[in-house]
């Protein structure tokens, strides 16, 4: 039995391509999607990027209309800024401060003038021309981000705020892993 498992293994591998091709001829959206990932460097059953940031906006929505909290972190007492984000990452095993000032140190920054920034990426603000980081929020394409929203009492999606809004773009952290990215530190 033990001799069969491997044998069985290299034979799933070697027919992955041919799966693929029929797949995409059949049109087949969903295994074609899964498929064409390709091979996952991090083992087969490691988390992909792309998997773990639509699992944190899937996460981050069912959260919409959740009452706001300072110092809160649970769909049940609400959530502050920081609460929202510690509570969606952890979803997908990403540990980070409950405060906005140490999440900014999370992860890798990336440079939303230069580089996309994707589903899952943390915004980060201040206010006014403070340089200080008060509040976070999670980016979930087209523009627009979820956070939990103190002028609204509650958790919200919303455009990202352009200049001359009360809060200012300070900063954008990738914490999700991928190929491209390095994890969060673990606290």
């Amino acid at each position: 039995m033990r001799a069969l498992v491997p044998a069985v293994l290299i034979g799933l591998l070697l027919a992955a391509p041919v799966r693929l091709a029929s797949a995409q001829a059949a049109g087949d959206g969903a295994v074609a999607s899964v498929l064409s990932r390709g091979a996952n460097p991090e083992g087969p059953f490691a988390k992909r990027g792309l998997v773990a940031s639509d699992s944190v906006v899937e996460r981050a929505r069912a959260q919409l209309g959740k009452r706001y909290r300072w110092a809160a972190a649970s769909p049940e007492r609400g959530f502050d800024c920081s609460g929202l984000v510690k509570f969606v990452l952890r979803s997908v095993g990403v540990d980070v401060p409950h405060n906005a000032a140490r999440i900014a140190r999370e992860g890798e920054a990336v440079n939303p003038d230069s580089t996309p920034m994707r589903p899952g990426d943390l915004l980060m603000f201040g206010r006014g021309r403070s340089t200080r980081i008060s509040h976070v929020g999670i980016y979930v394409g087209d523009g627009r981000m979820i956070h939990a929203s103190t002028s609204q009492r509650r958790v919200i999606e919303a455009k990202v705020p352009t200049r001359g809004s009360s809060l200012t773009l300070r900063g954008v952290r990738r914490v999700l892993r991928d190929s491209t990215t390095v994890p969060a530190r673990a606290n």
